[in-house]
């Protein structure tokens, strides 16, 4: 066994625990550029006043931006970096989803470089940059899915490009993450569904990713206990705090999973699919694809299938895993569930598989299977038309 155990993001955890931005912002700096999303839910929810009154407190000044998408773009990248050296901004807060946080992560690196946001991507057309710098960053996170609170990965899409990659550099671990289940509470029932799955797709993939370590398959292994049983009940009834908790820490902890043993290609063919369909939230694309995939993979990870099929209740085979993957799902009432449903066009698969591996072909790499073009392929075609039923 060799592996490495990395995780410097200071966490604070639980109800209220919003009232240590104040004093970690002013560990990091005077000036704050505060990064939304475009939707305006930090406003009209609340959760944007509560973090100016922090900064408030203390003497922070700060500027918004807030023109980010929910599968964000260099080019919003691009602009943020340089208001944020135009306004000599000291740190970054990240403040909402996953797109937001990756955002401020990306935002970050730029604003402390020479170079456009997508000289430092890998993979594609980026430009395969080392940076050497980033704002430091303070993320807190109104969903419980992407764990990006937990990671040093950030995830853009090129603006008039079907490539949407992702980012891993240790300077763009969070100095300090916030994450106060009471941020969650306002989350509509689609996207609790949708992020919630997202995490329990972290922790899934990273148990079975072939660089898996004891931390993570521990974190892992609770983090899908905890989704499997409390998402559906939050699906139900967004105001109930003790499954909101639940789901923040499974969310938190599938990111430190994500951060010690990453996602496999399951990931890749999902970025793909959202770079083709960037109206499909990448939660819903990562549930339309998931029983295919693993179904598809399940006789290579039998043994480690079984256990996690275990601790969801479903007996002592990897299919069985299968079935209660489905089984959760369904639970979460879902109007469109595979990709015929979301309206995807069945002859861009061989192009949604050439281009999982052009973008994000690292991945594969990774996976416990070895995945070919034309093994990607029968994968999408059996999403295209899965029986959820």
């Amino acid at each position: 066994m060799k592996f490495t155990y990395y995780m410097p993001t200071k966490i604070y955890f639980g109800k209220e625990s919003i009232k240590n931005l104040g004093t970690a912002a002013e560990n990091l700096g005077k000036k704050a550029m505060i990064v939304i999303g475009k939707s305006g839910a930090m406003r009209r929810y609340g959760q944007l006043d509560r973090v100016t009154k922090e900064l408030d407190s203390k003497g922070i000044e700060y500027i918004i931006y807030d023109k980010i998408l929910p599968n964000p773009l260099d080019s919003e990248v691009n602009e943020a970096a340089k208001i944020a050296k135009d306004e000599e901004i000291d740190f970054i807060i990240g403040l909402g989803g996953g797109s937001t946080i990756d955002s401020a992560k990306a935002i970050a690196i730029t604003a402390k470089g020479d170079l456009p946001f997508w000289e430092y991507v890998h993979g594609g057309t980026g430009g395969g940059k080392i940076p050497k710098e980033a704002l430091p960053l303070i993320a807190i996170p109104t969903t419980s899915g992407t764990g990006t609170e937990a990671d040093p990965f950030a995830v853009v899409t090129k603006k008039g490009a079907k490539e949407k990659i992702g980012i891993g550099y240790e300077i763009i671990y969070p100095k300090y993450s916030i994450v106060d289940p009471e941020f969650t509470l306002s989350l509509p029932k689609e996207q609790t569904a949708f992020t919630g799955m997202d995490a329990f797709f972290h922790a899934l993939e990273s148990y079975l990713n072939v660089g898996h370590q004891p931390t993570s398959d521990l974190l892992a292994l609770e983090a899908m206990e905890l989704i499997n049983i409390y998402l559906p009940v939050a699906v139900k009834d967004g105001q109930n705090y003790d499954a909101r908790e639940k789901l923040a820490w499974a969310s938190t902890a599938a990111g430190i999973c994500e951060a010690l043993s990453g996602c496999i290609a399951h990931h890749s063919l999902e970025h793909a699919l959202s770079a083709f369909y960037p109206e499909i939230p990448h939660g819903q694309g990562l549930i339309a694809l998931g029983p295919a995939f693993f179904e598809y993979i399940s006789p290579e990870v039998e043994a480690r299938l079984i256990t996690v099929s275990k601790i969801l209740g479903a007996g002592k085979t990897a299919i069985g895993f299968v079935h209660a993957l489905v089984r959760l799902i369904k639970l979460l009432d879902l109007p469109k569930l595979n990709l015929k449903d979301l309206g995807v066009e069945r002859e861009k698969i061989p192009e949604m598989a050439e281009n999982a591996f052009y973008t994000m072909g690292k991945l594969f790499e990774v996976t416990p299977v070895k995945l070919t073009k034309e093994d990607v392929i029968k994968i999408y075609e059996r999403a295209y038309d899965y029986d959820f039923s």
